[in-house]
């Protein structure tokens, strides 16, 4: 059951349609992913997503109301050391796992999104590389290596559909989990605002491509939260 007091206007119908999907990724740790990239056609229901990532003003709602806990609480909330940052509640949440995601999500009455829900919020039927068209502009999005910022403050960075903040500012956790037997691992998309420099093995960095996805091996809750992932969530349309 839903619990929180958001609006449903914060959230943007996403159509149904016949989504031409193919992503794409980095190889490494072995050359190979056990996951269907495409390209395939895929028939989409209407879903519900959040118009922006949660903030942390929203997840402070969840926490006041669920009196959530994780069970390994290390690096939880960790720009949160000093108290409640007010000056970043409109920021998108970090330092929040993949449980941490779906605990909110199921809070909220909602969950996270596939890997190919994301991406066809992000692109529909077009064949954009990012959510306003075919050619990045760094003016668009939050690439600026410093930190995040506001979920709204680039009105360019508007999918098709109207879903905003898709690309740069943070990484989005995707509930797709696989595993080879030996490691589990998840996606996470649209890129964030910092790029790591002076290695190969170093995570991607900056605003990346709506058909990108980044292999995230999932270690731990405390190893895997870090400051440029968070999270926005989906609900199924009523038929």
């Amino acid at each position: 059951m839903r619990q929180n007091t958001l609006s449903d206007d914060n959230m943007v119908l996403v159509p149904a349609g016949e989504f031409h999907y193919q992503a794409t990724h980095r190889f490494r740790e072995g050359g190979f992913i056990l996951y269907d990239e495409g390209p395939r056609t895929v028939p989409m229901k209407a879903f519900l997503m959040d118009r922006y990532e949660v903030t942390n003003r929203q997840f402070l709602q969840f926490l006041q109301a669920s009196r959530y806990q994780p069970f390994d609480n290390h690096n939880f909330l960790r720009h949160w050391t000093d108290g409640f940052p007010e000056a970043l509640a409109d920021h998108p949440v970090v330092w929040v796992s993949l449980d941490d995601a779906r605990a909110y999500a199921s809070w909220a009455g909602k969950r996270l999104p596939t890997d190919i829900e994301w991406q066809w919020a992000a692109q529909g039927s077009t064949t954009y590389s990012w959510p306003w068209g075919h050619t990045f502009n760094p003016a668009f999005c939050n690439g600026n290596g410093v930190g995040t910022t506001p979920v709204a403050q680039y009105p360019q960075n508007v999918s098709p559909f109207g879903v905003a903040d898709l690309v740069g500012n943070v990484w989005e956790w995707i509930d797709v989990v696989c595993s080879d037997g030996w490691h589990q691992w998840c996606f996470i998309r649209g890129g964030s605002y910092y790029t790591a420099l002076g290695s190969h093995w170093y995570a991607e960095g900056g605003p990346q491509p709506v058909n990108y996805h980044h292999k995230f091996l999932l270690m731990a809750p405390s190893l895997d939260r870090c400051g440029t992932v968070g999270f926005r969530c989906v609900a199924d349309a009523a038929p």
